[in-house]
């Protein structure tokens, strides 16, 4: 329970601090503290992530794409390995698409967390696009 408080509180401090240091409020002193959140600027920031990570999935759509194209020269256990990858890869982008809906419908509360899911989901589907594609091309020159 301890752990759980912990990790709650540098979630806080953390999203607090991103959101101070992004514009998304300031702090005044005068006497009293006083919050002034700043929706444009966290909405502006929150759409040209969702873009720019649009962007990115649509060309990973792409690339799997090809490489559906090149496991049609293939036969046997090699091309049902491939297809195999290539219909999890499918699964993940699938699931890339829903968390950018997330995304964009997500408040200040959310965006740091989705935001961050997002971006290692980005990075582990980038990375296996990588290693299939190597390995179709190893399996071409053979």
């Amino acid at each position: 329970m301890k752990q759980l408080l912990v990790v709650v509180l540098v979630l806080a401090v953390a999203v607090g601090g991103l959101g101070y240091w992004r514009g998304w409020f300031s702090v005044t002193d005068e006497g009293k503290v006083e919050v002034h959140t700043d929706p444009t600027k966290f909405k502006h920031d929150r759409d040209t992530f969702s873009k720019t990570v649009s962007e990115k999935a649509k060309a990973m759509k792409d690339q799997v794409a090809k490489l559906w194209t090149k496991t049609e020269g293939m036969s046997g256990d090699e091309k049902a390995r491939a297809q195999k990858e290539l219909d999890e890869l499918n699964k993940q982008h699938a699931r890339l698409e829903q968390q950018i809906k997330d995304l964009d419908n997500a408040g200040e509360d959310k965006f740091d967390n989705i935001k961050q899911d997002l971006s290692k989901s980005l990075g582990e589907v980038e990375k296996k696009i990588e290693e299939l594609t190597k390995k179709l091309e190893k399996g071409k020159d053979k």
